[in-house]
């Protein structure tokens, strides 16, 4: 009856011993009981697993009943089960996608034309002047002529520069400089209007790009030696770079091209082929 200190009594357990053994129980030495065939400590057993038995049946029915009852989560409305999803389908039609090119006129827009001031040989060069040209395929043509003309450029080089003619997303003549007999330097007079052509709307669409690129030709009128003609042609395309750099602030890449003596600005006065082209090329 050492339910307390005694495993085999907690448990109910019965225990045979001999007729003349003492009724102390084995395990912890307390006095026994007889069981009288079966009876109390067997009932006591059976009733606690009897009780066992009721508990786990009641938890496992349970549990049964908690996996098969729905759950509804709150604020999600509980689906009919029987209803099948239909799909939504909207009448509305789908947006248009906005194309950023603008629609091509049906008559065809003139050139327009630049006045440029006569020039008079050996006098002061005319004032700069802006091109208003578009990229159209006479700029074009003009630009691979002016490649042609390139002294001392490899064939393969030229051909690389062609390339880049054809595939150029925008490309405009920004400002034609005139230069004095011998001068390489922009004249003082005309650096203020420079500046205001380099930053016309139409040019700062180039400048504000980094990746548009800068060309300034430098010209010479054919008079003279070759060598010496193409000397003062590289110092007017580098002055130009500089004066653009600056004193106008251009942080794009720029590149000068010395094209010596040529006719390839005016054939006709040749005083105009004293010059540098400012291009700007938007690859």
């Amino acid at each position: 009856m050492n339910h307390s200190g005694c495993l085999k009594a907690y448990r109910g357990e019965i225990i045979e011993i001999d007729a003349n053994a003492p009724m102390v129980c084995p395990e912890c030495g307390k006095p026994l009981e007889k069981s009288g065939g079966g009876g109390g400590g067997a009932l006591k057993v059976i009733a606690i697993l009897g009780a066992v038995a009721v508990v786990g049946a009641g938890a496992f029915f349970g549990m049964k009943a908690f996996k098969n009852k729905p759950r509804v989560v709150a604020g999600e409305p509980t689906p009919a089960a029987s209803t099948p999803s239909t799909p939504l389908v909207s009448n509305t039609p789908a947006p248009t996608p906005i194309s950023s090119t603008p629609p091509k006129s049906s008559k065809a827009t003139p050139p327009k034309e630049v006045a440029v001031a006569p020039v008079v040989a050996d006098s002061p060069p005319a004032a700069p002047t802006a091109s208003s040209e578009e990229v159209t395929d006479s700029i074009r043509k003009a630009v691979t002529d002016r490649i042609d003309k390139m002294p001392g450029l490899p064939a393969e080089k030229k051909d690389r520069l062609y390339n880049s003619v054809q595939r150029a997303r925008a490309m405009r003549k920004v400002v034609e400089i005139n230069f004095g007999k011998g001068q390489t330097d922009i004249p003082a007079n005309f650096q203020d209007q420079v500046k205001k052509l380099l930053e016309m709307p139409e040019v700062m669409k180039f400048r504000d790009d980094l990746t548009a690129v800068f060309v300034v030709l430098g010209f010479a009128d054919g008079k003279g030696d070759s060598p010496v003609n193409l000397q003062v042609t590289r110092a007017r395309a580098e002055n130009v770079v500089k004066f653009m750099e600056s004193k106008c602030a251009v942080r794009n890449v720029t590149h000068a091209v010395a094209m010596g003596g040529t006719t390839l600005v005016d054939k006709d006065r040749p005083e105009r082929n004293r010059s540098a082209e400012i291009w700007a090329v938007l690859p």
